[in-house]
């Protein structure tokens, strides 16, 4: 029973546990072992959810299950209960394996983490009145407590959970620090486990070298997409001036037929720039997911490189035996496997960018057709002197063609930024380390 004693983790520590496919534990690390309370030899065979504290929202857990299930990483705040009755916070995360399941806990320490404290509160609250209430069963209170948890997440600003995934990920990986290559770092390891140490030093110097650049390409992504819906309501309210101007033309037709021609051709233009806008916004939403999930992938690498060097620094530090090296090759496959997944990503990503660039390009093109239209069809109305009929259409049209000019120019100058920001993307140098990491373990084990 929970106690209300709160255990508090250091930054440095991680928790370290794998699971088979039913979520029974398989082993896990001296850090889990001592914050749960439970010996390891209780801990392996048990169901993971020995140490689930009650005030957890089932819907978390669902949230949790349905991404592991569809092949995908998880992650989320969790509360645990301990053997004793006290209880711990981590961020944990979970990614599927060849055998099961392997996850990696941190300390929550971000802005974000009492947020998610007072939303846990409130869902949890809400899934007690489904059953209770309205006497729901397990599944139909995790969904409420999903829906609950989506809305809750959004009034926060959040798009989507996997937003919400990414964002807390990466905000308690930069709360952290650099740690494997300093508080981790062993100067003075030799042999093996010294590549080991070296290699998660070498990996976590790439990784973050590449959040900093998504950073910066998530703000663009973000503006870019932010412009464009912009741009398109402005091009479609000059599309409806110009339908309004064609059909005004119309009524003048028998005495000025050609006036009603160019107003014919000049709606054209504008259907194809909103045509190719609207195109435009769906795009850009897919490469923003593209992005999130690529800032994951490159979050979760590193905190499975952390754990990879804080067993290294176990080992040479004489707290743990060269055995504990056995989780290693595990977590340096989900390491390769986060970098394909990466590579894979990025590929789209930078190809993707170059379609929206070519896209924003089409519908300026069909914007400069506009003006040499509306700039004859204004002629027209004046030789033809039908200002009466025509005459307060003009100042609409200008005033949205500029606003749509202006708008274009914006998403040109963006579309340049994003594209000179692309990420150089080197599998073969990240998965050099990768490989690095691994024999070095598997070295040292051979050497105990």
């Amino acid at each position: 029973m929970p106690t209300g004693a709160e255990q508090f983790i250091g930054s440095e520590e991680l928790f370290f546990s794998t699971t088979d496919r039913r979520g029974l534990i398989r082993s896990g690390n001296s850090v889990f072992v001592r914050t749960s309370r439970f010996s390891l030899d209780e801990l392996t065979g048990a169901p993971h959810n020995i140490v689930r504290h009650p005030d957890m929202p089932a819907g978390v857990f669902r949230l949790m299950w349905d991404r592991l299930l569809s092949g995908r990483p998880a992650g989320a705040y969790v509360q645990n209960l301990a053997k004793d009755g006290s209880n711990y916070w981590v961020f944990a995360t979970m990614t599927p394996s060849a055998e099961g399941f392997l996850s990696v806990r941190l300390a929550p320490r971000s802005e974000l983490f009492d947020e998610v404290k007072r939303i846990y509160k409130y869902v949890a609250d809400a899934e007690v009145e489904a059953a209770e209430r309205h006497g729901m069963n397990r599944r139909e209170v995790a969904q409420v407590g999903i829906r609950q948890l989506e809305q809750q997440l959004g009034e926060l600003g959040f798009r989507s959970h996997d937003d919400f995934l990414t964002e807390a990920l990466t905000g308690e990986i930069a709360t952290r620090g650099r740690l494997a290559s300093s508080t981790y770092a062993r100067p003075e390891a030799r042999g093996p486990i010294g590549e080991v140490l070296a290699g998660t030093g070498a990996l976590e110097a790439m990784l973050t070298d590449l959040v900093e650049r998504l950073e910066s390409y998530r703000v663009l992504s973000d503006r870019l997409l932010r412009s464009s819906t912009q741009v398109l309501d402005i091009s479609r309210r000059l599309d409806h001036t110009v339908a309004a101007a064609q059909a005004a033309s119309e009524r003048v037709a028998d005495t000025a037929p050609v006036l009603y021609n160019v107003a014919r051709v000049m709606a054209t233009p504008t259907h194809t720039a909103v045509e190719t806008l609207e195109r435009l916004v769906p795009r850009l939403t897919a490469l923003r997911s593209y992005v999130t999930d690529l800032r994951f992938r490159i979050a979760l690498a590193n905190v499975h490189n952390d754990m990879v060097a804080a067993f290294a620094a176990e080992v040479v530090d004489g707290l743990a035996p060269s055995t504990s090296l056995n989780e290693v090759p595990l977590l340096c496959d989900a390491v390769h496997e986060s970098v394909l997944e990466m590579s894979a990503r990025a590929q789209q990503v930078n190809q993707e960018l170059h379609e929206i660039v070519s896209e924003i390009a089409v519908a300026g093109e069909r914007l400069v057709a506009f003006r040499r239209f509306v700039g004859q069809w204004r002629i027209l109305v004046m030789r033809n002197r039908a200002e009466s009929a025509l005459g307060d259409l003009m100042q609409p049209i200008d005033e949205e063609f500029a606003a749509s000019w202006d708008g274009m120019d914006m998403l040109h100058s963006l579309g340049r930024a994003f594209e000179s920001a692309a990420v150089p993307f080197d599998v073969d140098a990240l998965a050099t380390q990768v490989a690095r990491v691994r024999a070095g373990a598997i070295g040292s084990r051979e050497a105990a």
